[in-house]
C-alpha cells in the first residue's frame, strides 16, 4: 500500500535530514565544546544575539574588548579606528562617577567620523560619515579631501568676467576699470560721468567708454585744478616768422610791411610784397618840374640884364592839380618894384608891388585841374595882361618898370618855382612851393638854351612823361597832418590808382594805437579769405570790409563814414559789409592823421596792416581837403622818410629839404 505523507510529517522528516548531514561536517574539540558551552552571557542576551549589538551597552556600561566592538560595527574599518580611540577615553576618564558623563560624551563621539569634524568648517557644506572614513562636501570656491583648498576661479576664463578677476578664499570678486560700474556679478557697464554737470566745470563734457573727457574750444587746454578752459600762448613757441599776437583761443602772425614783407599763405611765414602795377616814371627832359625843393627855394633863379629900357613878357605851358603855389617872380627886390604870378584857391593870381604901390589881383578859369594851358604875362604899355590860352583874363594898370637901373645897365631878377625873399614879404600870404610843370617856356626873348642844358642834365628837375592828380607814393614813407578829428563823427573820401594791392591808405594814430585805419589787404582774417579788400578796422579788429581788386590801373574811390558805433564803407559807389565791432570814438579827437602809411613807433600788432600805400592818392577828411600844400588851412603836413619821423608846424615846415610828392613824384628825401 502506498503511504501518503502526513502534512505535519514533512518538516520532521526534513528537520532530521539536516542534523544529520550537518552533524557529519562539524566537529569540535572538546576544549572548544567545553568553551562554548560555558560562555558567560550578559544581560539582555536574547536581543543582543538577535540584533547589532548596542555600543553604550557593549563598551559603555561595560568594558569592552575589540572582538565586542567588531560585534557593534560589524566592519572592520569602523573598529580599528574606534578601538584605539575607545582605550583611549577610558585610560582618560576610568570608572570614576564624576566623569562618567565626559567618558559616555567621549566614547559616543568616536564612531562618528565626523565629531569633531576633520573638514575645514569655512569650506564644507557637511561632514558625511563614512564608517571608518568621511566625506567633506565643500562649498563652491573650496577643493581637497578636507575642503581646505582654495579654487582659483579666476584661472579659468578669467572667471567669467568682464574685467577683473580677483580671487578671494573660498569665492573671487569681479571688478571694472575706472569709468566702470559691475552690474550683477561679473558684467562691466559704461559710467556716464558727464550726468554729472559739475564734472568739467566750464568746459564740455564728452563720454566715452570707460572715461570722459573735457573739452575746451581749439586755442584752449584744460585746468583740472580749476576746471576750466585756460587760453593757449601760442606765441612762446615761435609759431611765427616775426611778430606774434596772441589772442584768446588763437594767434594772429604779423610781418613788418615797413619792412616790404607781407604775410604768407600759411599764416606764419613772411614773403616780400610784389607790386601789382609799375608806375610810369619816364620823364619829359624839356619839361620843368616847380616843386622839385621842398622847401619852396625857387627852382630857377635868371638875370636878366640890358642896355636899354625892356618890357617883361614871358610865356609858357603850364600844368598843375596843386591851388596854391608861386609859379615866378620877376623883378629887382623885395622893396623895389616886382611881380608874382601864383597860384591861389586854384586860379591865377597877380601880386605885384611898383613903389609904394601894392596890389593882388585874381581872376580867370580855374587852372588847378590838370589841363594843360599857355600862360602869357606881358608890359604893354603901363599895364600889365596875363593871358590863358592867348585870352586876356587880366589887365592892370602899373606905374612903373620891373627892370632896376644899375650902373647902366637894366637889370631884372627872375625866379621859378619861389621868390627870392621870405615869403612872409609877400602881399597875400600863399605857400611859395607849387606842385606843377611847365614847358615850351620863354622869358623876355627867349634867353634859356641854359636852363634847358641844365634841366637835360638834371633828372629831379624833370617833370614825368605821365602825370596823375593826387600824391604819388612810393611806398617808403607816410604824410603826416598835424589836425584830428573835432567830433566823434567823421567821413573819409581817398579817390587812389595803387600799384599795390597791399597798403595803409589813411590812419589816425593815437600814442601807440591805431583808432582808426582804412588799408588795402590781400587777406581778411575775418572770413580767412586770400583776395584783394579794402579794411577799416580799428585795431586789429575789422569793422567794415569789402572786395576790391583795385590794383587795374584805374582811378577808384574809397569813402568811409563814421557815426557813433556805426561804420559805412563805399568803395567805388558799392556798399561793403559792416562788423558788429565797437569803435573808440573817444580817441578819434585826440589822434593825428596819417596817410599813407604808420609810423615806426607803432608796433606791428597795433594795425592789420602795415605796409606803406604805392600809388597815387589824394584826400578829404570830413570835408578838409588832405592837400600837400605846406600851407593848407589848419594843417600842416609832412613826408616821413622811414627811420627819420619829423613833426612839422606851419612856420618852420617850408625850411625842410623834402620834397612833397605830387603829380606823381618820388616820395624821398632830397639830397641836394
Amino acid at each position: 500500500m502506498r503511504l501518503t505523507p502526513t502534512k505535519s510529517a514533512a518538516p520532521a522528516a526534513l528537520l532530521i535530514l539536516l542534523l544529520a548531514r550537518w552533524s557529519d561536517g562539524i566537529s569540535l574539540s572538546p576544549e572548544e565544546a567545553n568553551q562554548f558551552l560555558s560562555r558567560q552571557r550578559r544581560a539582555n542576551q536574547v536581543f543582543e544575539e538577535t540584533k547589532q549589538g548596542h555600543l553604550e551597552r557593549e563598551c559603555v556600561e561595560e568594558r569592552c574588548t575589540k572582538e565586542e566592538a567588531r560585534e557593534v560595527f560589524e566592519n572592520d574599518p569602523e573598529t580599528d579606528y574606534f578601538y584605539p580611540k575607545y582605550v583611549a577615553c577610558v585610560d582618560k576618564f576610568g570608572d570614576s562617577e564624576k566623569k562618567k558623563q565626559d567618558l559616555v560624551t567621549c566614547v559616543h563621539n568616536i564612531p562618528d567620523q565626523c565629531s569633531p569634524s576633520p573638514c575645514n568648517d569655512r569650506g564644507t557644506v557637511r561632514c558625511e560619515d563614512k564608517k571608518g572614513d568621511f566625506l567633506c562636501h565643500c562649498f563652491t570656491g573650496w577643493t581637497g579631501a578636507r575642503c581646505d583648498k582654495d579654487v582659483d576661479e579666476c584661472s579659468k576664463r578669467n572667471g567669467g568676467c568682464d574685467h577683473e578677476c580677483n580671487n578671494t578664499i573660498g569665492s573671487y570678486r569681479c571688478s571694472c576699470h575706472q569709468g566702470y560700474m559691475l552690474v550683477g556679478r561679473q558684467m562691466c557697464n559704461d559710467v556716464d560721468e558727464c550726468e554729472d554737470t559739475s564734472v568739467c566745470g566750464t568746459a564740455r563734457c564728452e563720454n566715452n567708454d570707460g572715461s570722459y573727457d573735457c573739452l575746451c574750444d581749439i586755442g584752449f587746454v584744460y585746468d583740472n585744478e580749476t576746471k576750466t578752459c585756460v587760453d593757449v600762448d601760442e606765441c612762446v613757441s615761435g609759431v611765427c616768422a616775426e611778430e606774434c599776437l596772441n589772442t584768446p583761443g588763437s594767434f594772429r602772425c604779423f610781418c613788418d610791411g615797413r619792412q616790404g614783407k607781407k604775410l604768407g599763405q600759411d599764416l606764419r611765414s613772411c614773403k616780400p610784397i610784389t607790386p601789382c602795377l609799375s608806375p610810369s616814371l619816364k620823364r619829359n627832359s624839356r619839361s620843368l618840374y616847380l616843386g622839385r625843393m621842398f622847401s619852396a627855394v625857387p627852382v630857377v633863379r635868371l638875370r636878366f640884364r640890358r642896355r636899354i629900357q625892356t618890357g617883361f613878357s614871358a610865356e609858357f605851358d603850364f600844368r598843375t592839380w596843386d591851388p596854391e603855389g608861386v609859379i615866378f617872380f620877376a623883378g629887382g627886390h623885395l622893396n623895389s618894384s616886382w611881380i608874382v604870378l601864383a597860384m591861389h584857391h586854384g586860379r591865377l593870381e597877380l601880386q605885384l608891388k611898383y613903389g609904394t604901390v601894392s596890389r593882388v589881383t585874381s581872376s580867370g578859369p580855374i587852372v588847378s585841374d590838370g589841363q594843360w594851358r599857355k600862360i602869357s604875362v606881358e608890359e604893354q604899355g603901363r599895364s600889365l595882361v596875363i593871358k590863358i590860352d592867348r585870352e586876356a583874363v587880366m589887365k592892370i594898370a602899373v606905374n612903373g618898370d620891373l627892370f632896376t637901373l644899375k650902373k647902366g645897365m637894366h637889370e631884372l631878377n627872375l625866379t621859378v618855382g619861389g621868390v627870392p625873399f621870405r615869403e612872409d614879404g609877400l602881399i597875400n600870404q600863399v605857400n611859395p612851393r607849387l606842385d606843377g610843370c611847365m614847358k615850351e617856356w620863354r622869358w623876355l626873348t627867349g634867353e634859356d638854351t641854359s636852363i634847358q642844358e641844365t634841366i637835360r642834365s638834371n633828372d629831379n628837375m624833370q617833370c614825368f612823361g605821365t602825370e596823375n592828380p593826387g600824391a604819388y607814393f612810393p611806398g617808403t614813407g607816410f604824410a603826416l597832418f598835424n589836425i584830428s578829428c573835432e567830433s566823434q563823427n567823421l567821413s573819409v573820401q581817398l579817390n587812389l590808382r595803387p600799384t599795390s594791392a597791399i597798403g595803409v591808405l589813411f590812419a589816425l594814430v593815437y600814442q601807440d594805437r591805431v583808432p582808426l585805419s582804412i588799408a588795402l589787404a590781400d587777406y581778411h582774417p575775418g572770413t580767412d579769405e586770400w583776395r584783394d579788400f579794402v579794411l577799416v578796422s580799428t585795431g586789429d579788429a575789422i569793422i567794415a570790409s569789402s572786395p576790391a581788386p583795385l590794383c587795374d590801373g584805374e582811378s577808384h574811390e574809397i569813402q568811409v563814414v563814421i557815426s557813433g558805433n556805426q561804420t559805412m564803407l563805399l568803395v567805388d559807389g558799392q556798399p561793403g559789409r559792416s562788423e558788429d565791432a565797437e569803435v573808440p570814438t573817444a580817441l578819434l579827437t585826440q589822434s593825428s592823421t596819417f596817410i599813407g602809411g604808420l609810423p615806426d613807433d607803432v608796433s606791428l600788432v597795433s594795425s592789420l596792416v602795415s605796409a606803406p600805400y604805392s600809388g597815387c592818392m589824394e584826400g578829404n577828411l570830413s570835408g578838409v581837403l588832405l592837400t600837400m600844400s605846406l600851407y593848407a588851412p589848419r594843417m600842416a603836413a609832412a613826408m616821413m622818410p622811414r627811420n627819420k619821423p619829423i613833426t612839422l608846424s606851419t612856420t618852420e615846415a617850408h625850411s625842410r629839404r623834402y620834397r612833397w610828392i605830387t603829380s606823381q613824384q618820388l616820395l624821398t628825401p632830397v639830397n641836394s
